[in-house]
């Protein structure tokens, strides 16, 4: 028999279980990754002894190639958990030049846990006392085994037997009782989940259900059914969901539901179909274990093509309840709460939605959908808030965006999206830096799992000059969402300015083994190979991110002048004489200081895409050259950096 005395670390309001690695607080577990874990066993087995980065990297990493960003972003992580703020060290203390930390009073207890009585009742109705032991190996399958439907489950409570006889008998009666039950309800149709696999479960994917007809125009319905379930998913903060960018992707793919989830780097997956029937919508689900392809659960839902909201609906409460057996009242709402009422505009957001995740070369077309969905549903905020993103990216300020969310958190200051997208423009087109981190704040508070805020969190702590800060939350941007080529590139693009260049260069690599076309890792290479002197690798970049107007002349004059030449060419050329921040990049790039500062006052003064791009110069070692200059210090200031 196993041993029941259990093994804990105690400090402040938490509790470290060294048997079953988590970290608890009040009773609840709190959501680490398993290296931040075991990272924070080290720290606290060594109270209050300074420990080297190299030390911990070799003992929580001891058997991989990770590099040194990976411990930074463990040591953020259990910081936000514990509660700790960037001004005080009340747990994890930062010793300069050294290392980590813990500064915490620990106690280590050994105590054996109280047994858990419960009542039960049988199919004759007796009540019986029985201990649930959980430590026990195989409980859960014991349990599992009683457990045949979630709808018996709450008449006959789960219960587990002291003696095997009893057991026995408890089980077959359960098991004769669910083979004559098939439960029809509301055109849903459900199979026996797989308890014990399923509350394993820490993250998931939901895939779009394949469209059976072929038809182009069912991909929004698609997505849609996908992007509901994930929003309403990811409201409980029960388990990380991949975001509708990590699963737009897959939206009339092929590729093999199992292998898509081992590629998001989720524990479960959720994949199925769609068809259209004359005036009804069927789909069908399926919950598959990643590291098994086996099969936890499934569904099927059989709706009105009008009543899609009844679809979602229908789906997001079976699944939610699949997936987790103790929803509250008020998860449960959130499992139904609609995005509009309005069908018509719901249908436009869709397609909108579908444009604009993708972000393919049709993603001006999502702007005219998501107008015409407000247009029919003034009170949308969803659509709101995505037309506000869409337009508050184009580089150029835009009142329509700030007054759009403005109406977004008037009808729902809850939106962690919205207030994301605010802090964005507070950010990049008012320089309102302290609204911009309050507002990115919010976000995270709001939806831990959003992507969109922490990897503009990121952006927003690498423009203040915090490195550190801002690989940390493009890091968990990218957890999030490992297939993000933005966030990828993003994260390179902090090597660039932290003067690491090769390991930008790997990231940027990263981005385009995906995507090859993808133009912001092309442009971040460009300018990393320029600051390490490989002209020739500089120059195919340039080709592909700004091609000369006379692209053989450009080849020639590379050829016998190289790259300072072929810049003083650009530089000569009218179609830049007018447009402030190329004459201003071309002008740092040939090391001339007075036009580049010529040009740097132009772009914080005309507000347009130079002003758009201007902080980027707090942090680029393209300008290094200029940072001893009052005048370019004078600029930096004036942004409020």
């Amino acid at each position: 028999m196993p041993s029941n005395i259990r093994h804990f670390y105690e400090f402040g309001d938490f509790r470290l279980d060294a048997d079953k690695h988590r970290l608890l607080r009040d009773g609840e577990v709190v959501p680490l990754s398993p290296k931040a874990v075991e990272a924070l066993f080290v720290l606290v087995r060594n109270p209050g002894k300074p420990l080297e980065r190299e030390a911990l990297m070799q003992a929580v990493w001891a058997d991989s190639f990770v590099e040194d960003a990976n411990l930074t972003v463990a040591i953020s992580h259990l910081r936000k958990a514990l509660g700790q703020n960037g001004d005080t060290a009340e747990y994890i203390e930062t010793v300069p030049r050294v290392g980590y930390r813990f500064v915490a009073d620990v106690r280590e207890v050994r105590e054996k846990p109280a047994p858990l009585v419960v009542e039960k009742h049988t199919l004759s109705r007796t009540v019986i006392e029985e201990e649930l032991i959980h430590d026990e190996p195989h409980a859960e399958a014991k349990t599992q085994a009683i457990v045949v439907q979630p709808a018996i489950a709450r008449r006959l409570p789960v219960f587990v037997r002291r003696h095997a006889t009893a057991l026995f008998l408890a089980t077959m009666a359960l098991s004769a009782l669910a083979l004559g039950a098939v439960l029809f309800f509301r055109g849903e149709r459900k199979a026996t989940p797989n308890l014990a696999a399923i509350r394993s479960i820490s993250s998931i994917a939901v895939l779009p259900p394949r469209d059976l007809s072929g038809k182009a125009d069912e991909a929004p319905l698609s997505l849609g059914v996908a992007d509901a379930l994930i929003t309403r998913l990811g409201g409980l903060r029960r388990v990380v969901v991949r975001p509708t960018s990590a699963i737009v992707r897959y939206v009339d793919s092929k590729q093999d539901s199992v292998n898509a989830g081992r590629a998001l780097g989720v524990d479960a997956v959720l994949e199925g179909t769609l068809q259209r029937e004359g005036d009804r919508v069927r789909v069908t689900l399926r919950l598959l274990n990643v590291a098994n392809g086996a099969q936890l659960w499934a569904g099927s839902f059989d709706e009105g093509s009008t009543d899609i909201f009844k679809l979602q609906d229908s789906i997001a409460r079976q699944v939610g309840e699949a997936l987790f057996t103790d929803l509250s009242p008020d998860e449960k709402s959130l499992l139904v709460k609609q995005q509009s009422t309005n069908p018509e505009a719901y249908a436009l957001y869709l397609k909108g939605n579908y444009y604009w995740k993708r972000r393919g070369n049709d993603v001006g077309k999502s702007f005219e959908y998501f107008r015409k969905a407000i247009e029919l549903d003034p009170n949308f905020t969803e659509a709101y808030v995505e037309l506000a993103a869409a337009d508050s990216v184009n580089l150029l300020d835009s009142p329509e965006a700030e007054a759009l969310i403005d109406k977004a958190l008037q009808l729902d200051n809850s939106s962690a999206e919205a207030h994301a997208t605010y802090g964005f423009i507070r950010m990049f087109h008012h320089y309102d830096w302290a609204t911009a981190e309050r507002e990115l704040d919010r976000a995270i508070e709001l939806n831990p799992n959003s992507v969109t805020a922490h990897h503009w969190k990121g952006v927003y702590w690498s423009l203040r000059g915090r490195l550190d800060e801002a690989k940390a939350e493009m890091h968990r941007a990218l957890d999030l969402d490992p297939q993000s080529l933005i966030v990828t590139a993003d994260i390179g693009q902090l090597h660039y300015f932290a003067h690491e260049y090769d390991q930008a260069i790997e990231y940027c690599n990263r981005a385009l083994a995906m995507d090859n076309s993808f133009l912001m890792a092309h442009i971040y290479l460009r300018d990393v190979y320029q600051m390490k002197g490989m002209d020739r690798e500089f120059f195919e970049e340039l080709l592909r991110t700004a091609p000369p107007t006379d692209r053989a002349k450009a080849q020639r004059i590379f050829a016998a002048t190289g790259r300072k030449g072929l810049l003083s060419l650009e530089l000569d050329d009218p179609n830049y004489v007018n447009q402030t921040w190329p004459m201003e990049w071309l002008s740092a790039s040939l090391g001339d200081k007075e036009k580049a500062l010529e040009y740097l006052n132009r772009a914080f003064h005309e507000r347009g895409i130079g002003a758009f791009l201007l902080p980027f110069i707090n942090v680029d070692p393209l300008y290094d050259f200029l940072r001893d200059d009052p005048r370019f210090e004078e600029i930096v200031q004036r942004m409020g950096l």
